[in-house]
């Protein structure tokens, strides 16, 4: 991140949450698509190694073309930044997890519903959340 072609200030990288790598791959019928390889939480600029924290949350598996949430239980922003930020004391922690497993399963009954347009889908969320479906309870 710091080096070229991309070349960020070390000192804007604390300004930065997520990293996310895209590349065009091969699938197995021969034709080229673009998929997210993966997605990393930047934890910080660490002067004394010279670059960046991260962590990987989430890994693109070519056997199944799906993503993998490989972050559970160690996502510096779910547990450090966002579940500080809702009042979830560190004993828990598992709340945020459950919440976002919660939401997702929201996100793919959407898809299922072949809800993909924009006000759809605002429309509906707005409904889930005054529902109170989506809030946090400590």
């Amino acid at each position: 991140l710091t080096t070229e072609p991309i070349s960020v200030p070390k000192t804007f990288i604390d300004n930065l949450n997520f990293v996310v790598i895209q590349s065009a791959v091969r699938r197995p019928d021969g034709k080229l698509v673009r998929r997210v390889l993966s997605v990393s939480e930047i934890v910080g600029y660490n002067p004394q190694k010279g670059g960046v924290s991260y962590i990987e949350v989430f890994q693109w598996d070519p056997v199944t073309d799906k993503h993998v949430f490989t972050g559970y239980g160690s996502s510096y922003l779910l547990e450090q930044k966002i579940a500080t930020r809702l009042g979830i004391p560190p004993n828990k922690k598992k709340l945020i997890y459950e919440e976002v497993e919660k939401r997702a399963k929201i996100l793919k009954k959407l898809h299922e519903q072949g809800i993909v347009d924009f006000y759809e889908f605002f429309r509906t969320i707005s409904k889930i959340t005054k529902s109170g479906l989506l809030s946090i309870k400590v």
